[in-house]
This record gives C-alpha cells, structure tokens and sequence, in this order.
C-alpha cells in the first residue's frame, strides 16, 4: 500500500493505492490486464478527505496522471473539475488516465508495454480551496 497525506489551509487528505507491493513484477504485459486487476478489487484507489475547515459539500479537484519509463516521462493527462464528498471513497481506475496512456505506449510494440521499470504518479488538486496536493506514486516492472 503506498500514500501521501497532504495538509493544507482548509483540507488534509491522502489518496492510497491498496494492494500494490512495493516491488511488483506485471505478469502481463498488457495494460488491459492492469486494468482487469483495479475492476476485479485485486488493487484499490482510496481516496480520503476532511475539509478541517469545518465546512460541509462538495470540492472540485484537478485530477492528473503522469506515466514515466525508466526515469523519462512518456505520458500525462488531466481532468478537470471533478466533484467529490469529503469521507472515504474508491476512486474508479477510469478517473485516472493510466491504462489509455498506457495503452498509447504499446502501439511500437505489438500491443506489449516495452520491458523496463514503470512510475505511475497520480495527483488531485482541490479546486478553489487552500491545500496540497495530494497524490501517491505506485511502480512496477515489465519484463
């Protein structure tokens, strides 16, 4: 399980990946089977926030993803806006964009990930609210 806890002026939070090995060794070299790892519950994405500020509703956050193979930045995106409570939610894979941008990197090879290590960083910046980021880094290794 990796995490980052995050204090800010309004809200604390930490974003976990459960399940994950500080070493793990992708048996496939398919992101389709990563992706079937997250939907079947074998890895987890928590997502646990409290606005100490004492106020009640929504907060927007910046989602972005940032896929790097040995140690070069390959891929990144983000999403705007996106809605959450404060409390503890799992965050469905398909709200980071890992497995498209992974996905991306397999078209020289054969629809295969290249060998080599793999960083996923994944990051939510409140919106409009006084905070860190917060964010987790889980890797891997292909091959």
């Amino acid at each position: 399980m990796f995490c980052t806890t995050a204090l800010g002026q309004s809200l604390s939070g930490k974003l976990i990946v459960e399940g994950w090995g500080k070493t793990t060794t992708l048996k496939s070299q398919e992101p389709v089977a990563l992706f079937k790892n997250f939907r079947d519950g074998k890895h987890k994405i928590l997502f646990r926030f409290k606005n100490i500020s004492g106020r009640e509703g929504l907060v927007l956050f910046q989602m972005k993803t940032t896929i790097i193979h040995n140690g070069k930045t390959i891929g990144s995106s983000s999403r705007n806006d996106w809605p959450w409570l404060p409390g503890d939610m799992y965050v469905p894979v398909e709200a980071f964009d890992f497995i498209p941008l992974l996905q991306k990197t397999t078209v020289k090879n054969k629809g295969k990930l290249a060998p080599g290590n793999y960083e996923i960083q994944l990051e939510m910046k409140p919106v409009k609210v006084h905070s860190e980021v917060i964010s987790t880094t889980f890797s891997f290794k292909v091959g």
